[in-house]
């Protein structure tokens, strides 16, 4: 099982994780993400444009290119987890995390019986040739703390249920807004918030990460002290490559 077991142990032991957002639905774009140091790719259903069912073929791209995804879904709804887990997402993330009774509907739609409550699925859902012990600790759920509550109420979520959870994700721009500073994801409030969640996964020694929206914020928060980060999507990985081949061109002028 290749690099999902690897990413399961990086969790665990707090390494460094990397990985994309992917929003353009072809393969080819897909097998780009097939290399060494790509350690997820997530599919974000909270926002944009694609919907739990059109994933459904590139997850089962994505297990044979044995790339692991994490797929974030759209609430703690049991239906809008277990769902993804049975096409074959190998975790999902919860947006919004702030109380004990989101965490647990989450694993109840992750987790098979006695952990969970998760109806048996289909096909999709098994790896080849793993046994039910496997899949019960080879799906990763993530949790994403993005307000003032979610922190508030971070070590009774990580002291009840640490052992469920592969890392705690920092949404900065929700964090902004319900930090009463809209958008100002460097300013002194929402990095004193930021600091704070990072401060708490330490102490429970958990993995924690955050999105970054470029490459110097990743450094930034690797820096000080995150290991799972988010960054980028295929969209900008293209304007990015295009900006370079059209400045390429401009010098050769």
């Amino acid at each position: 099982m290749g690099r999902i077991t690897n990413l399961t142990k990086k969790f665990r032991n707090r390494d460094l994780v990397f990985g994309f957002t992917t929003s353009i639905l072809d393969p080819n774009v897909l097998r780009g993400y097939a290399r060494d140091g790509v350690d997820f790719i997530l599919f974000d259903l909270e926002h944009g444009s694609i919907s739990g069912e059109m994933i459904a073929p590139y997850l089962d791209i994505c297990r044979k290119l044995d790339i692991p995804t994490i797929v974030r879904v759209q609430d703690a709804m049991y239906h809008l987890i277990a769902k993804q887990i049975d096409m074959g997402a190998d975790g999902i993330l919860l947006p919004r995390t702030e109380t004990l009774e989101q965490v647990r509907t989450a694993i109840d739609a992750v987790r098979f019986p006695p952990i969970g409550r998760k109806g048996c699925g289909g096909a999709n859902q098994w790896r080849k040739g793993e046994s039910v012990s496997e899949f019960q600790v080879g799906r990763s759920i993530l949790i994403q703390i993005e307000s003032p509550k979610g922190i508030e109420n971070l070590p009774a979520i990580l002291s009840t249920y640490g052992n469920e959870i592969a890392a705690v994700i920092i949404g900065p721009y929700d964090m902004s807004f319900l930090s009463g500073a809209p958008l100002d994801i460097h300013g002194e409030v929402v990095t004193g918030n930021i600091m704070k969640v990072i401060e708490i996964c330490g102490e429970c020694k958990t993995s924690c990460g955050i999105y970054c929206d470029d490459l110097s914020l990743a450094k930034k928060w690797r820096e000080r002290g995150m290991n799972v980060l988010w960054t980028a999507s295929d969209v900008s990985l293209l304007a990015s490559g295009v900006s370079s081949a059209l400045q390429f061109a401009e010098d050769l002028k």
